[in-house]
């Protein structure tokens, strides 16, 4: 297994890579068309100050990232984020998502944020099986919420609770967060 590490711009071309196929040939993500090495660059710039942006790395290439986002704008919700995960599909089944889920939700709990997010466009045993290994819970499902590639999508949504109780202060930003390391 490689090593997970905080990702840097220069990582962008080989994260736009990973993420590219998933755009173009699944209903994965709902997007159409794959960012481009710079949107995804200013894609992770943006990300980091407040929130963790992983990577990892085999033998000095990407193979995976995973990242956490607000998981809505208003105030009320800045103790709870969205993450997300994704492969190369050479990389799939050794690991990688459990690697990168494993530090980033290790880096949300340090940041005092109270819950996790994921929303997975169904079906997805893969990335089902993924959350609920991670610890995740099923809350429900928008149905019909997406369409892409001909037909209409569901989006299933998981809960992982990071803390307990009421909050002691605000989350920590990323970029302000003592233990970075990953």
């Amino acid at each position: 297994m490689g090593h997970v590490r905080v990702a840097t711009l220069d990582d962008a071309a080989e994260i736009a890579a990973i993420y590219a196929p998933y755009v173009l040939e699944t209903a994965i993500t709902f997007e159409d068309e794959p960012p481009t090495a710079d949107e995804m660059a200013n894609r992770i710039a943006a990300t980091l100050p407040i929130h963790p942006y992983l990577v990892l790395e085999e033998q000095g290439a990407v193979v995976g990232y995973a990242y956490a986002g607000a998981h809505r704008a208003r105030a009320a919700y800045r103790w709870s984020v969205d993450v997300t995960a994704y492969a190369h599909p050479s990389a799939h089944r050794r690991g990688v998502g459990r690697a990168l889920y494993d530090e980033l939700l290790r880096l949300l709990t340090q940041q005092g944020f109270h819950a996790a997010f994921a929303g997975i466009a169904l079906p997805n045993e893969k990335s089902v099986g993924l959350h609920q290994a991670m610890g995740f819970q099923p809350l429900g499902v928008y149905a019909e919420v997406g369409f892409k590639l001909g037909r209409w999508h569901d989006v299933g949504w998981w809960r992982r609770p990071l803390a307990h109780g009421l909050p002691t202060s605000e989350p920590i930003p990323f970029a302000f967060l003592d233990d970075r390391t990953a």
